[in-house]
């Protein structure tokens, strides 16, 4: 309900722009709509134990203007916001993931070997390939893809990304893929020099025909570094970096496709 509605405002933005009711413009309101609607898709499903709840995140991240435009929406479906006011509040802000344990946080190293680094063309290239065989994915279309886009643009040149596969008992943020898609674990280096996680769907083929490229001992370090609830993921960097470059790309390109 609340992602058609957003649909339905983006696209009359985008075509009149005089609507807007933000004091920044029709671009800011695009952004903002866009960004606010960014964690809803799945916030309606349980979560695992210890997991963040999606939408009162999505409430505690929004600006005063973003949830105004959620309580309009809300009163308009009968959703009493009582429970997203009084939640607790979340953890601090989320961070860049860790690469190498302390000596209070680490754990027994498991699966080593299964690391490995590639370049940014690589990377991108692992990424497109999977998607060529995704296209059954509802969210699969030109939106979508400009989205995917956006972000591999957005890798570092020079970055080195470590990869490794989701292991038993992590968040399956999607379920394994036709053929051989799987869910994977990336640290991303991003243009700005920010360290990110993203949990991309690869061919497991493409990436066994990849070299093993890091040395065992580091390795072992990224195998003992216990997970964390509070990484800095795709979703959230790109959110931060539109806020701070505004003219970085037109959000209508990204929302207003005819299958986005």
């Amino acid at each position: 309900m609340l992602l058609s509605a957003a649909m339905i405002e983006i696209r009359a933005l985008a075509s009149r722009p005089d609507s807007s009711k933000h004091p920044d413009g029709h671009l800011v309101e695009i952004r903002l709509i866009a960004d606010v609607c960014h964690n809803l898709p799945g916030a309606d499903r349980p979560r695992p134990t210890g997991e963040y709840d999606g939408l009162v995140y999505t409430w505690q991240s929004a600006n005063d203007f973003q949830r105004s435009w959620l309580r309009k929406h809300f009163a308009r479906a009968a959703i009493d916001t009582t429970f997203l006011e009084q939640a607790p509040r979340l953890p601090r802000p989320a961070t860049a993931p860790d690469t190498r344990p302390s000596w209070k946080h680490w754990q027994l190293p498991r699966d080593p070997k299964t690391f490995l680094a590639v370049d940014s063309s690589i990377l991108a290239n692992l990424v497109r390939q999977a998607r060529a065989v995704d296209r059954h994915d509802p969210t699969y279309g030109s939106a979508r893809t400009a989205a995917v886009e956006w972000f591999l643009d957005h890798l570092d040149p020079d970055g080195r990304h470590i990869i490794r596969p989701s292991r038993h008992g992590e968040t399956l943020f999607q379920p394994d893929g036709p053929d051989d898609l799987r869910q994977y674990r990336v640290l991303v280096t991003m243009s700005d020099g920010s360290l990110i996680v993203e949990h991309p769907r690869l061919r497991a083929t493409d990436i066994a025909a990849l070299p093993r490229n890091l040395h065992l001992l580091r390795c072992l370090q990224l195998a003992a570094v216990p997970p964390r609830r509070q990484e800095l993921d795709a979703g959230l960097w790109a959110r931060r970096h539109r806020a701070t470059h505004p003219d970085c790309c037109d959000l209508t390109v990204l929302t207003t496709s005819s299958d986005g």
